[in-house]
């Protein structure tokens, strides 16, 4: 009988894993959506109109696990000191990246500004050579650092030490890493227009064949190398910025100011939704850690 309840025991557990997996696929396919090839639906993926809703996945992934927690019985207070440690390195990692995507969209708000002061100048018919100094293309941003994952969790696919619960948590939490470590790859490449973020951290994460987010990273991995990790709105700024340099040798630059400056203010939006974005991801991902590491204090006492 003790064999059979604890047989029991572990496909139960086995069935939470599951259905977190299927929760977080479910996730993935709501929020960012791969449509088939030559539908009404396809659009491109590496644009920023669809790379901040990347940010979306991250609440909702954590609010799945922390319902599995809740399913499985296992509250943080009962971990085991592995799983505390994972925990703490996944949090601090997904810190360290929001404050680059920070990083990522200020050099675009500079860039941003810099464009339209120059716009500004030909507008006003100022010195027209004054104005080009200004009317720059979005160069690619360089975070200067090396984007690294911590990976002392255990992968699905590897023996583990720990078993039960200890065991669903490990992997669930690989799951969080694996997901956030994609999603975080392809919003810095979109907003550092480069595609070395992407690709330092498909190198260092080690986590893209996970069948959950195959699918699009095969996409996402062609794209990005495609186009050297530029999005489609600021490749399409400095076309229309080398279009105005060509023509203000002539003169006629209405059309492209006006072009020019719709697509700024277009970036603009977008930038302050990613911006808002990040800066209530960070809140709340800070917030949680803290509740973390006070329930900690609480249980040694």
């Amino acid at each position: 009988m003790e064999n059979h309840h604890h047989h029991n025991s572990e496909a139960l557990l086995a069935s939470s894993l599951q259905g977190f997996r299927s929760e977080v696929s479910k996730i993935l396919n709501k929020v960012l959506p791969i449509s088939e090839p030559g539908t009404e639906l396809e659009f491109q993926f590496l644009s920023l109109v669809w790379i901040q809703k990347c940010v979306d996945v991250i609440p909702l992934i954590h609010r799945a696990f922390a319902k599995l927690v809740v399913e499985i019985d296992h509250p943080m207070n009962k971990w085991g000191k592995s799983q505390i440690e994972e925990y703490l390195d996944y949090s601090l990692n997904l810190l360290e990246l929001l404050n680059s995507v920070t990083s990522g969209v200020s050099h675009l708000s500079h860039a941003k500004l810099s464009i339209s002061h120059g716009l500004s100048l030909i507008e006003k018919n100022s010195d027209p050579l004054a104005a080009l100094e200004h009317l720059n293309e979005i160069q690619p941003y360089d975070l200067g650092k090396e984007l690294k994952v911590e990976r002392k969790m255990i992968p699905e696919n590897e023996e583990s030490p720990c078993s039960g619960k200890d065991l669903i948590v490990r992997r669930s939490l690989w799951i969080l890493m694996s997901v956030s470590s994609w999603i975080f790859g392809v919003l810095l490449s979109g907003i550092c227009s480069s595609d070395k973020p992407y690709l330092e951290l498909r190198k260092s994460a080690g986590l893209f064949d996970d069948s959950l987010i195959r699918g699009w990273d095969t996409i996402l991995a062609s794209e990005i190398a495609e186009n050297c990790g530029v999005s489609k709105e600021v490749k399409e700024i400095n076309e229309v910025i080398t279009g105005l340099k060509e023509a203000v040798a002539n003169g006629s630059v209405d059309e492209f100011a006006i072009e020019l400056k719709r697509r700024l203010v277009d970036l603009e939006e977008l930038m302050q939704k990613i911006g808002k974005k990040t800066n209530d991801l960070f809140s709340q991902v800070l917030a949680e850690r803290g509740k973390f590491l006070d329930s900690l204090k609480h249980t040694r006492k």
